[in-house]
């Protein structure tokens, strides 16, 4: 049965974190707690749900004037007890972007790097619909230790999550098909070289971040959406460090599969 919160849809919450190592009821406590403290300062958290239930159609961009982009990390750490979650909510007045959002933040043990995961925090909260069986828009980026950051941009109907599984294994298999898993490889392989003191000069990955950049999406929205981000940022033939092979949206019926 499902858990009950004054504000996180748990359903939802399950649901985007899938595959993640979070326990996933005890991050939707923390969460819960926070924004529970975090509606008796500011009433954002109500103005959130009441958003959610508006019409998809007519309702207006999710906006506080006068605010800061507000941010909630939430911190999965691994202790002699087990797993410890903490949680943090702080204001950037600094971002372009202002839709408030939730960082869950990892650490790879094998990589030693850390590893973050951006989900809208609207998407978290109730009063919305279900995201079970919508589209979504993802991008993944590999930091490089030189400075560089190569980015993916992908649309699934499934958890998010498990695209990202099925890249991992397939750049751990040296499956020689897509250029982002082949990138994932050869970034992995250089800081494991280097964790081992056999490293050279080759660009190797100091950390990973995958945003959720649309959710609940038609899958025309989805499609109209991925075509955009790709031919603006990820297009391997148009940007350097871009490893979409080929363009998002409609051009990828003619190429690709979307699962």
């Amino acid at each position: 049965m499902d858990k009950t919160f004054e504000y996180v849809d748990f359903p939802n919450i399950r649901y985007l974190m899938k595959g993640l190592t979070f326990t996933v009821s005890r991050c939707a406590e923390v969460l819960d707690k926070v924004l529970i403290a975090f509606n008796r300062e500011t009433q954002i958290p109500d103005r959130i749900v009441s958003w959610n239930g508006q019409d998809l159609i007519s309702r207006p961009p999710l906006q506080f004037p006068g605010k800061g982009r507000f941010i909630i990390e939430i911190n999965e750490l691994l202790t002699e007890k087990g797993r410890l979650h903490t949680v943090q909510l702080s204001e950037n007045t600094d971002e372009k972007e202002s839709a408030p959002v939730v960082f869950l933040k990892m650490h790879s043990p094998s990589l030693n790097i850390p590893i973050r995961t951006e989900i809208p925090l609207r998407a978290l909260i109730r009063g919305g619909a279900s995201l079970r069986d919508t589209y979504s828009v993802y991008l993944h980026a590999l930091l490089c230790h030189d400075g560089r950051n190569f980015i993916y941009y992908g649309v699934t109907k499934r958890g998010w999550n498990m695209r990202w599984i099925e890249h991992t294994r397939s750049a751990i298999r040296g499956e020689p098909l897509r250029l982002f898993p082949l990138k994932l490889r050869e970034l992995m392989d250089a800081r494991i070289a280097q964790l081992y003191g056999t490293g050279g000069t080759h660009p190797r990955l100091t950390g990973i971040i995958s945003a959720i950049c649309g959710l609940g999406l038609s899958e025309e929205q989805a499609m109209e959406s991925e075509e955009y981000l790709v031919d603006k940022y990820s297009l391997a033939s148009k940007h350097q460090y871009g490893l979409n092979m080929i363009p998002g949206g409609r051009a990828r019926r003619h190429n690709d599969s979307v699962c």
